[in-house]
């Protein structure tokens, strides 16, 4: 079963430490990124090497930056770039565009995503620029907590760069099923122990209670973000964790291990 009582066998794997990223050296976060060096690579990424660019955030582009949001998210974009030619991922855009165009889904906001027919995945691209997350560590780590709640299994695959945009490149399981109404979502995600504060309102905002952490705020759980697979089940699929600061989900993420 999963944390939260998911019938699922995926679970996060790993330690504190990156094992990834034990032997790169490190860059500081202010430092200009060296030029990616694109590859033809398949795709075969790892929960573990979400973890580790997550990792890599953490004191890149933090919310008190003297020169505002514009210089903390390009802090965060050098701290990834030169995480991702530590690893070498970089994806060609050519190919991340043959990807999206075969087997296209509708996606949100923030996500353009792809069926990948063979592997049973979905494709997912994000803008690092056009995130709904306040930063590109909230959305890095929101996929890290909802692996290690949910028992998910997001993957990071690699970046790419398109112009001047870094993309960021994960998959998740294809979930076959329908989006629930609310009164389905609200009772199916009770039996997660997802309990809607403001039963009332339409928010998609619900609290867990956590042995570790206590109290746990999950938001924009509304249905376009729930899937309701063949056996009723519940399935999160877009999740995001609030907390008060970054300090705050730093602290969180080293009590579970994550970080």
């Amino acid at each position: 079963m999963g944390r939260l009582g998911i019938p699922n066998d995926a679970a996060l794997t790993g330690g504190g430490v990156c094992r990834i990223i034990t032997c790169i050296e490190p860059h500081p976060s202010s430092s200009e990124p060296d030029a990616p060096v694109e590859s033809d690579r398949n795709l075969g990424g790892s929960q573990e090497l979400l973890r580790c660019a997550a990792q890599s955030l953490a004191n890149a582009g933090a919310s008190h930056h003297a020169g505002g949001a514009g210089e903390s998210i390009d802090d965060e974009i050098s701290a990834l770039s030169n995480f991702a030619n530590g690893v070498s991922i970089w994806m060609k855009a050519e190919a991340v565009r043959e990807m999206l165009e075969a087997n296209p889904m509708k996606g949100g906001k923030e996500h353009r995503v792809a069926f990948l027919v063979d592997q049973k995945r979905v494709f997912k691209v994000a803008d690092a620029r056009r995130l709904a997350t306040e930063s590109i560590f909230d959305y890095l780590t929101d996929l890290v907590l909802s692996n290690h709640y949910f028992d998910d299994d997001i993957q990071l695959e690699g970046f790419c760069q398109e112009g001047d945009r870094l993309l960021v490149i994960t998959t998740q399981p294809y979930i076959s099923g329908i989006h629930p109404d609310w009164t389905e979502l609200r009772a199916g995600l009770a039996r997660h122990k997802l309990c809607d504060p403001a039963p009332r309102s339409f928010g998609g905002n619900f609290i867990f209670d956590d042995g570790v952490l206590g109290e746990v705020d999950v938001f924009d759980l509304h249905p376009n973000n729930v899937i309701q697979d063949k056996n009723g089940w519940l399935n999160p699929i877009d999740a995001h964790f609030y907390f008060h600061d970054r300090e705050a989900r730093i602290a969180a993420l080293s009590k579970l291990d994550l970080m």
